[in-house]
């Protein structure tokens, strides 16, 4: 935040010089976010698989094999293993590591200083390094998958315990997870209702899907706008204090000399507040994920 000329920067997302249109019609398919997400989706494909045969050969003694050995046991043990039982939980690990993990390296790779160091580079016209999870169609996405993932699961889990065959099973599966997040109800009342409660039931579904977006993106941009807004104060107030200084006619303003420090801390104590959230929101969103497919992936269950 420092380090850019522009306080705003550290908020908003900037789409690359041609990128803001596709066939014509106004998309932004390139800008800091999605190529710092590129970066970081290409990082852990390359950096993971090596660490992972280096745990294998050296196992616990190295310091990867460490870090793995706490991010995957963290995982399983404080969100798979709750959420989903000890006997779906390894069914469902790797698909909540995978999130995990791109999910927490996306919202730290937001406090290094990569966008004004690439706005250096290359003249301020392809910028990385803005925090992925502060956009608010990243974050759909992500909710978007954990909906697909809930879905395909009922599915999969009301084919394999219909009464129906296989090959009458398999079209009507979506039919048949529908029903099923309906609660039992024994006689003609549960007949009634069975319809009516599967679709406040399925609203729910989406509901909590889309609470999964907005709130990983309220609490991303929350952070980077409080830190935008402290250094606001201080640049202005450095501002003031020069511009008083170089004017004889104008009462010099020392202003800066008790508002810097103090907001120079506030972003000092902000960053790590950010740290914290990042790991934070990253946690929440994979176990409000877990939790999610635990109800409604098997709502028989």
């Amino acid at each position: 935040m420092l380090a850019s000329t522009d306080i705003l920067d550290h908020v908003m997302d900037h789409a690359w010089p041609g990128a803001e249109t596709l066939f014509g019609v106004r998309f932004t398919w390139m800008s800091s976010a999605i190529a710092t997400m590129i970066l970081v989706g290409v990082a852990l494909a390359v950096l993971l698989p090596m660490l992972a045969r280096r745990h294998a050969r050296l196992g616990i003694e190295s310091l990867s094999g460490q870090v793995i050995e706490v991010v995957i046991l963290f995982v399983r043990d404080q969100i798979a293993v709750p959420a989903l039982g000890p006997k779906r939980a390894y069914a469902f690990l790797p698909f909540l590591l995978t999130m995990f993990v791109f999910v927490l390296a996306m919202n730290l790779v937001g406090l290094l200083p990569l966008q004004p160091l690439t706005n250096w580079l290359t003249d301020g016209r392809y910028p990385v390094g803005h925090t992925p999870t502060s956009l608010i169609t990243v974050c759909a996405a992500l909710a978007g998958t954990a909906l697909l993932v809930i879905f395909f699961t009922g599915c999969v889990h009301a084919v394999r315990h219909s009464k129906l065959p296989a090959w009458a099973a398999v079209p009507l599966a979506p039919g048949l997870w529908f029903l099923n997040l309906s609660p039992s109800i024994p006689g003609v009342t549960g007949m009634l209702l069975k319809v009516p409660l599967a679709i406040l039931e399925s609203i729910g579904v989406v509901a909590k899907c889309f609470s999964l977006m907005i709130r990983l993106f309220a609490n991303m941009v929350a952070g980077h706008i409080l830190l935008a807004v402290l250094m606001m104060f201080i640049i202005t107030t450095l501002e003031t204090t020069v511009t008083t200084a170089m004017d004889a006619t104008i009462e010099n303003n020392i202003v800066a000399f008790y508002v810097g420090p103090v907001c120079v801390a506030g972003s000092v104590l902000v960053d790590l507040m950010e740290l914290l959230v990042a790991g934070l929101q990253a946690y929440i969103l994979t176990f409000l994920t877990a939790m999610f497919l635990g109800l409604y992936g098997e709502p028989a269950h």
